[in-house]
């Protein structure tokens, strides 16, 4: 059996977990569908280990890899969001729905054809962290205004096309990170804990987006 089928079965188990998650949307159950997400996520996180651990990594699962995410964590998060808070909206709904998940797309195709190599950091927000930031909000059972919702996704949007840097936990960054960024996004973090409890999930993303913006801003003044 060729062994590149292995990592490839996690990969379209990415897939496969967006299409249900679209599905579960389009009958109102954004609960299973925000569990499909994270789902999601356990499936990419395994692909590119189990590729690596077998000597098979390779331009087919990284392309693939990356059809599958723009299903998992692009398309799927901004139709349950859609479907869950936004679908009242009419035709200004979709400025969200298209921002959300057309920018993730554009983030994966610059991440695939950038070459130079780079350390410790991605550049903009990586489309895993966006869509499970919608998931884990769909499942805290907290609610924000509408309003606050539509910016919310359009921003997100932009973000993973930005030029912000995000740590990737994989070693030394070659972007410095401030000490003072740690401080205050774990002020914001505990702020948000206090507001209401229920939020714990969503702040282990919403501090990664926070982080990189004060971090960029501290970095773009000290120079």
């Amino acid at each position: 059996m060729n062994k590149s089928i292995i990592p490839n079965l996690f990969t379209s188990a990415n897939l496969a977990f967006g299409v249900l998650g679209i599905t579960f949307s389009a009958t109102g159950n954004t609960f299973y569908a925000a569990i499909c997400v994270l789902l999601s996520l356990v499936a990419d996180g395994l692909d590119g280990r189990v590729a690596r651990a077998l000597g098979v990594a390779g331009p087919m699962g990284r392309e693939l890899d990356s059809l599958s995410d723009v299903v998992g964590f692009g398309v799927a998060p901004a139709y349950m969001l859609y479907m869950k808070e936004l679908y009242g909206l009419g035709w200004i709904a979709y400025v969200p729905l298209l921002a959300f998940a057309v920018l993730g797309a554009f983030r994966l195709a610059r991440f695939n054809i950038k070459t130079e190599e780079v350390h410790g950091y991605f550049e903009g927000l990586p489309i895993p962290a966006a869509g499970c930031l919608a998931a884990t909000y769909v499942l805290c059972g907290v609610e924000v205004p509408q309003f606050v919702l539509v910016v919310c996704m359009i921003g997100v949007g932009f973000l993973m096309v930005s030029e912000v840097k995000y740590p990737d936990f994989k070693g030394k960054s070659a972007v410095n990170i401030n000490k003072l960024s740690i401080v205050l996004t774990a002020i914001f973090v505990i702020a948000c804990l206090v507001y209401d409890w229920h939020t714990w999930a969503v702040m282990i993303f919403a501090g990664y987006v926070v982080f990189g913006l004060i971090n960029g801003a501290l970095n773009m003044v000290r120079k």
